[in-house]
């Protein structure tokens, strides 16, 4: 049976420093698609030499994970456990916050440098109360080290950013068995993904159309499914890219402020003190 679509939205540009940046999660009537909290895609934007890069300084995060797909550009990414790398055109960061880190991101010394190109989308992935004080975790991976699944007539192929598709393993591990896919279509492309019942799921079209269980969804929107059935239909009307993933929705209370995303406003002031007090590392 096909799964549902319950809501399409679009979401608009906001100003990030010289850059755009759309948000379709949070966004009017969806606070999130747990455990899928957040959602920023920043650019395509045209940065030139000799800039000052992304606002992104050393920040800290607790009780959550970060994935970042760099669709364009290079994005260096470092922080107060020591990991450091430079991640450039269609490769990912995943970073697990966990109980606590403090990172920064920023344009390669090379792009602040030379100028150039720059797309990127963060998506932020919550974590259960079980794992909020895990150990921190870094994950990144260049394009090439990313598996692929492309189709016989070579209109759709899938990076396997996490979980498993026709029998290949994604580069990423997930800690909580997310499944998360960068789809690439071009015209006349099609695709069927199977989807566990019970599973939310994560639909984000980053530019193009495409035809979603028979309805078109366009670059920009955000199409939100219901939780019952288990078959997405997918035939592009255009040239797509498409953020997918699926989880297993997290049924526990959430408050957040800023970068700390816990289940109680106690944990909230102990991770700001904890933060405060350098448990979370120094950059």
């Amino acid at each position: 049976m096909k799964k549902e679509i319950i809501k399409i939205t679009s979401s608009s540009a906001q100003r990030v420093g010289e850059h755009k940046m759309y948000q379709p999660i949070p966004d009017v009537g969806i606070e999130q698609i747990s455990p899928f909290i957040l959602l920023h895609h920043h650019g395509p934007h045209e940065f030139a030499p000799h800039n000052q890069g992304l606002p992104f300084g050393p920040h800290p995060h607790r009780g959550f994970e970060t994935l970042t797909f760099i669709l364009d550009g290079e994005i260096e990414h470092a922080d107060g456990h020591g990991h450091r790398s430079v991640i450039k055109s269609g490769g990912v960061q995943w970073m697990t916050a966990a109980r606590g880190i403090v990172h920064s991101e920023n344009l390669s010394a090379n792009q602040r440098e030379n100028g150039g190109k720059m797309e990127i989308l963060q998506l932020w992935m919550n974590l259960p109360a079980a794992l909020k004080m895990s150990q921190p975790n870094y994950q990144g991976f260049q394009e090439s080290e990313i598996p692929k699944v492309i189709s016989e007539d070579t209109k759709t192929d899938i990076a396997i950013i996490s979980g498993a598709l026709e029998g290949k393993i994604g580069a990423a591990q997930s800690i909580t068995g997310l499944k998360m896919f960068n789809i690439n279509m071009k015209e006349g492309g099609e695709l069927s993904l199977k989807i566990e019942e019970g599973k939310n799921v994560l639909f984000y079209v980053i530019d193009g159309e495409v035809l979603v269980n028979g309805k078109l969804v366009i670059g920009h929107q955000l199409a939100v499914f219901d939780t019952s059935n288990t078959d997405i239909d997918l035939k592009a009307q255009s040239e797509t890219r498409i953020i997918f993933g699926t989880g297993d929705p997290i049924n526990e209370p959430m408050v957040s402020q800023g970068p700390f995303v816990m289940n109680t406003t106690t944990e909230l002031m102990q991770a700001m003190r904890d933060y405060q007090m350098g448990k979370m590392g120094v950059m």
